[in-house]
């Protein structure tokens, strides 16, 4: 199968699926090819902190990696939306029997349908949206009011228009596609959920003598003792992410008695708020495939608000995960990790502190590992999305 994967954003270094699944269907015997303007994750933001700068266009080149050749394109933006320019001559070119296209109601996915008119190829879409992550402006919005109005024209009719043309729809969470369907318009039949993946290659727990002496070194490296319980948060410090809420919980601990300390690993303007918690470690944002060692060093994990995919690289690597309680994605925490309450610092600090038990922390634990290994391997998830790619178009 000849599939063309078409995505505006991709930046070396990053574990987004967009980086890790086109690789993971060449491996299963795909012919792949990624067409991108190689924009960073986030462009549209101005609170973006991947180490790249956002208005750099690289010129167009072709070039194979990992068996997956990646085409990038020139881009303009309407707005703060972009479109690729040449997109309609590269898939002429691929003549792909299937695309995945990133996102449910950009201008990118609108330039495929118009070529998938032509063309004929499968199409695709893919989402990592949860329902949290819709704005609450738009969540309790009225219907008729200003908001509701606007929403109701720029997403649920793009949304559905476009999904007239789409053989699935894929979400990562069974939220997200409750998502689609109430705020996008999507089909609930056009729905198949596949959750995002895990290289369980890189992200593994400690276990032989190789990996107790990366974590000892780790430890060693950010003056953490042995004996000390480390907590880990990473991802792009915004305000909104609460690591000031999780950096009192851990402070308050310590004051209690306990031997404590939080790891922060990313950058972001909330990043100062760190300077007031001697408990806290700051530690500046870093390629994807040096994170496992941290996670290794960690022994909870912990995102006070907002989901991600990092929740599933700490599973992986044996540490249970404590997300608030508004997040829908009951996966990613029942059976290894737990909820609080979200914005509350006293039931985030009983959370942390239930998994001080050295035996129920590794008990929790082995079963997140074990789950990563079993369900959300990265070939499982490839698996998946080829099964998918091979169906017929039904429009609905």
């Amino acid at each position: 199968m000849k599939i063309a994967y078409v995505v505006e954003t991709l930046t070396n270094g990053l574990g987004y699926i967009d980086n890790v699944l086109p690789p993971e269907l060449a491996k299963l015997g795909a012919e792949v090819h990624v067409l991108t303007c190689r924009l960073p994750p986030y462009y549209a933001r101005s609170a973006a902190h991947f180490g790249v700068m956002l208005n750099t266009q690289i010129e167009p080149n072709e070039v194979v990696c990992e068996g997956v050749t990646i085409h990038t394109l020139k881009f303009r933006f309407i707005g703060r939306r972009v479109v690729m320019r040449g997109l309609c001559k590269k898939l002429r070119e691929i003549q792909p029997d299937a695309v995945i296209v990133r996102g449910i109601s950009s201008i990118v996915l609108g330039q495929v349908i118009f070529i998938k008119l032509v063309l004929g190829f499968r199409l695709v879409t893919s989402t990592g949206q949860s329902y949290s992550a819709v704005p609450v402006s738009i969540r309790k919005c009225r219907k008729y009011s200003l908001a509701g109005v606007k929403s109701y024209w720029s997403r649920y009719i793009m949304g559905r228009l476009f999904s007239l043309f789409v053989t699935k729809c894929v979400p990562s969470v069974d939220d997200g596609g409750e998502a689609l369907v109430e705020f996008y318009g999507v089909p609930r039949s056009k729905l198949q959920t596949i959750p995002l993946g895990v290289d369980t290659r890189r992200f593994f727990p400690v276990g032989d003598a190789a990996s107790i002496d990366e974590r000892a070194r780790v430890r060693s490296n950010l003056n953490i003792e042995n004996d000390e319980i480390v907590v880990i948060w990473t991802g792009r410090m915004e305000m909104s992410k609460g690591i000031d809420l999780l950096a009192a919980a851990v402070q308050s601990l310590f004051e209690k008695g306990w031997s404590i300390r939080c790891v922060f690993v990313g950058d972001g303007p909330a990043a100062v708020t760190l300077s007031g918690y001697s408990r806290a470690i700051h530690v500046p944002f870093m390629p994807w495939i040096e994170l496992p060692a941290y996670y290794r060093a960690a022994d909870i994990a912990v995102w006070p608000h907002g989901i991600t995919t990092s929740t599933l690289d700490a599973s992986a690597c044996g540490l249970p995960v404590i997300m608030s309680d508004t997040e829908k994605a009951k996966e990613r925490w029942q059976g290894i990790g737990m909820v609080y309450d979200d914005g509350n610092v006293e039931s985030l600090m009983a959370a942390i502190f239930s998994f001080c038990d050295d035996r129920h922390r590794h008990n929790v634990g082995a079963r997140g590992s074990t789950l990563m290994r079993e369900r959300y391997s990265w070939p499982n998830i490839a698996r998946q999305f080829l099964a998918v790619l091979s169906q017929g178009d039904v429009i609905q």
